[in-house]
């Protein structure tokens, strides 16, 4: 994430009351995944914040290296893996859950080709303006293939608030394309991904409360 240290914990902070806040509402528990991303999200804020602090001299170099290993790995490996299964074991449509299951294969080349890029390295962190810049060397092809597990999954599913997730997170990434450069990108989108992860919190909400009027609606007639 952009801007500061504190910048990276509040949003860390908000988005872990978010997870439990969620955390609290019945779903049912192929929602379970799903309603993990604002902690995933928390965790990755987190990990940007000790890279703050290591970059402002307040903890040692040993802290950094986790960070940056452990920012990666969610962002490059897990997150193009698990945002297509958590969208297709939502999914009933047959057509719908077949182009899911193509944004999760997609999703599996990504995320593993990003695996042996990481272990293989080099990769580092740098500070460049006011965000972060993650030196990794990703194929363009495997890039394209991560912005697809992450984004179509949602746009292609048949509930109306995915769809509109998806979409604004589609917006996000083509607003961070024009604010960030080629290295800052992935720092700057996961922070505007992780703002639109707390939307999931009324998402949630919103289901628990439909679920629960239908009962009261069918008993009365």
């Amino acid at each position: 994430m952009c801007f500061s240290a504190t910048a990276s914990f509040v949003a860390s902070g908000a988005l872990v009351t978010s997870g439990v806040a969620i955390a609290r509402i019945p779903k049912p528990k192929s929602a379970v995944p799903l309603s993990m991303f604002p902690v995933i999200f928390a965790i990755l804020q987190f990990f940007e914040g000790l890279l703050w602090l290591n970059h402002r001299g307040f903890i040692a170099d040993n802290y950094r290296s986790i960070a940056v290993y452990a920012f990666l790995l969610i962002a490059f490996v897990l997150w193009p893996i698990f945002v297509p299964f958590s969208v297709y074991i939502l999914e009933s449509g047959r057509i719908r859950r077949v182009i899911i299951l193509l944004c999760q294969f997609a999703g599996m080349c990504a995320g593993l080709t990003n695996l042996v890029i990481i272990i293989r390295g080099p990769i580092d962190a740098l500070v460049v303006g006011h965000s972060f810049a993650y030196v990794i060397n990703i194929p363009d092809i495997i890039s394209a293939l991560y912005l697809i597990s992450i984004i179509i999954p949602f746009l292609v599913s048949g509930n109306k608030g995915l769809v509109i997730f998806g979409a604004t997170l589609a917006a996000s990434s083509v607003t961070a394309g024009f604010l960030a450069s080629t290295g800052t990108f992935p720092s700057v989108w996961c922070f505007f991904a992780a703002i639109l992860s707390l939307f999931l919190y009324l998402f949630f909400r919103y289901s628990a409360n439909r679920n629960r009027k239908i009962p009261a609606t069918s008993s009365s007639s």
